[in-house]
Formats: structure tokens, sequence, C-alpha cells
């Protein structure tokens, strides 16, 4: 945390000890969920996005490495108040990143992963389609269960 200034230390410190945004929506538009099939770590993400397909609010719940909890904190409240097509590339991108890289991260690809699965289900509630489920995805794994060392 060397890097960081204070004020930037702070607020990760509050997100440490007292997660926001733990909690399903109860008036949620999409529904998302990532799940780690290695180890059944799973983050269900639940994104309100208003007329403007601006994120008005996100709520998050998790089964899994306690990073999760913070991660996802820090993530929903950053995204508040963000166009839902920027959120989405900001997301993807960092996905991308994640992915290309060789170290565990899986415990933060499954909050990203739930996210984007949210976005695929706001656009088929949008169309009509699955209006009453919710959108799954797997995060593709590439190291070994026995091996990870997530959280």
């Amino acid at each position: 945390m060397s890097d960081l200034t204070k004020e930037q230390e702070n607020i990760m410190k509050e997100h440490y000890d007292n997660p926001k945004n733990n909690k399903a929506l109860e008036n949620y538009n999409a529904r998302g969920v990532g799940r780690n099939p290695d180890n059944w770590g799973q983050v269900d993400m639940y994104l309100q996005i208003d007329e403007n397909e601006i994120l008005s609010d996100l709520g998050y719940e998790y089964k899994g490495c306690p990073t999760i909890s913070f991660t996802a904190s820090v993530f929903t409240e950053e995204l508040k108040g963000v166009p839902l097509q920027d959120a989405l590339k900001t997301t993807q991108a960092e996905l991308d990143e994640l992915n290309a890289q060789s170290n565990c991260d899986d415990c933060i690809k499954m909050i990203l992963v739930a996210f984007i699965a949210a976005n695929e289900n706001y656009i088929e509630r949008k169309k009509g389609i699955n209006t009453e489920d919710y959108t799954f995805n797997m995060i593709e794994t590439t190291v070994p269960y026995t091996e990870q060392s997530c959280g």
C-alpha cells in the first residue's frame, strides 16, 4: 500500500472494516452470478439501472474468499452514478487484464464476471427474454484449484 496516499489508505480501510453494498437489492432490474468452477465460490451482483442507463445502485452477495467483500465494496461504490456502458467497458478491460496474468485473482474475477452477467441479464430483460431469471457465468480458470491461493 506504499503507493497510496493517506486518504486512499483510509478509504481502503473503511471498505475493509465496513463493506458497503453487501446485500441483495430489493428493486433490482438486472442480476448476474459469477462462479468459480474450481472451488464453488460465487458472487451474486444486483444492479438498479435508471431510465438513462445510469447505475443508480448496486448490491452483492458472495460465498468464497474474504477478499470478495472488500473488493466488491470498492467496486460497487465506484460504479454508482456511472453510465452502464462505461462501467461495462472498464469491467471488461479489467477482466481481460486479469485473465492475461498468471497470478491467481479468481476472487476478483468472480466480481467482474458477475457484473458482466448482470449486464447480459439487463439486455435480456429489455428484450423481454428471461425476465424472472438471472444470468449465470463461470470464470475461466487456468490454475488448478490445489494451487490457488486467493484471499
